[in-house]
């Protein structure tokens, strides 16, 4: 949840540098609607808020009329009735109230929009650490693990055993040499 002085400061990070009231225009003309509005009348606004706004910017940049924008922004927000919102909200609310959804149904929307983005995420992870437990747990894993293991153990033996052939191979030839000098001595003394 972002107020407008966040969403001012982080459009500046990305080298969009507007002020407090062109930003309030933007808002108006573009009918983008707050998500929350705290007791002091304070209104926050969602990342979708945000990236709204940058493609609105982008759009006045190549000329569009304020009408327009506002049409290619309506565009992008997926359609959703009131029904659905106000049952995703009596699902979320603690006291099973319903909602009245007769003052301003956008803001109803970006809610619902925001509540299902919450939940897929939420869901996405709780997939993701069942998996990597199941992966952590499961004897493929261990099989794997240990094979590494082995892997590495056999590279070492290998190479030692090419040391000791190498050493195998050097005494051979010193074993040739001694003989071929005993059997010179042999016939010598003999």
């Amino acid at each position: 949840m972002l107020s407008k002085d966040d969403i001012l400061k982080k459009l500046s990070s990305e080298n969009y540098f507007i002020d407090l009231k062109s930003l309030e225009i933007f808002i108006s003309d573009w009918q983008i609607d707050p998500v929350y509005e705290d007791e002091n009348g304070v209104d926050f606004y969602d990342d979708i808020s945000v990236k709204k706004i940058r493609r609105g910017i982008s759009l006045k940049a190549q000329g569009y009329p304020d009408n327009a924008i506002a049409e290619k922004l309506e565009d992008k927000q997926p359609q959703t009735n009131e029904t659905d919102a106000q049952q995703a909200l009596t699902t979320i609310e603690p006291d099973n109230e319903v909602i009245q959804t007769t003052g301003k149904p956008q803001k109803l929307r970006n809610l619902t929009l925001d509540i299902s983005s919450q939940t897929l995420q939420m869901l996405a992870e709780a997939v993701a650490k069942k998996i990597t437990d199941d992966i952590k747990e499961s004897d493929f894993a261990q099989s794997l693990i240990e094979a590494g293991g082995y892997k590495k153990d056999n590279e070492i033996l290998s190479k030692q055993i090419a040391e000791l052939l190498d050493e195998n191979k050097k005494l051979a030839q010193r074993i040739e040499i001694l003989e071929s000098k005993k059997s010179f001595w042999a016939k010598l003394f003999g």
